[in-house]
């Protein structure tokens, strides 16, 4: 009976590799950073939110839905800053994987119904490069990272060049 346990011991703990050892934690694709608005809201504005293309808009068929990877929740109204996390708020759509991004924006519409149409939206500012601030900076997120400090400044003032398709 004993060489009986011993066995049936010996195989439980050799089939479990690391015996009770926990798994390692797993890190959440995604970012977070704060939005700083400079200047006076548009009181048309009916919804802002920080959106994120896996390709380039070269044309108005590029803001679609399949090239959406994150749109965030309306950002509230007349805000001077907003912090934002990927993980924690509730996006509108959210499937950001590792990978290379072309471009994060906080876009803005004046529609009373939201529609994902490229003239409905006017982006009011862009993640921009590190290196120059006139680039529109491109996002990557390696596999199992959390980026932080991914901020945007919309000067209303000043508003960046809008991509193909807008008013």
């Amino acid at each position: 009976m004993y060489l009986k346990l011993l066995v049936i011991s010996v195989i439980i703990f050799s089939a479990c590799g690391k015996g009770i050892e926990p798994e390692p934690e797993k890190t959440e694709v995604g970012f977070s950073g704060t939005i700083t608005f400079i200047g006076e809201w548009d009181e048309n504005i009916t919804s802002t939110n920080i959106v994120l293309f896996k390709n380039e808009i070269k044309s108005a068929a590029d803001f679609d839905f399949i090239n959406i990877k994150y749109a965030s929740e309306v950002i509230p109204f007349g805000a001077k800053s907003y912090s934002y996390n990927t993980s924690k708020n509730q996006p509108v759509l959210n499937s950001i994987e590792a990978g290379d991004f072309a471009y994060l924006a906080v876009a803005q519409t004046t529609e009373t119904e939201i529609q994902l149409v490229r003239s409905a939206w006017v982006v009011a500012g862009v993640y921009n490069s590190e290196s120059d601030s006139s680039e529109f900076g491109k996002l990557t997120i390696p596999e199992g990272e959390f980026l932080s400090d991914i901020n945007i400044v919309c000067d209303f003032n000043n508003p960046p060049p809008q991509p193909p398709g807008g008013k």
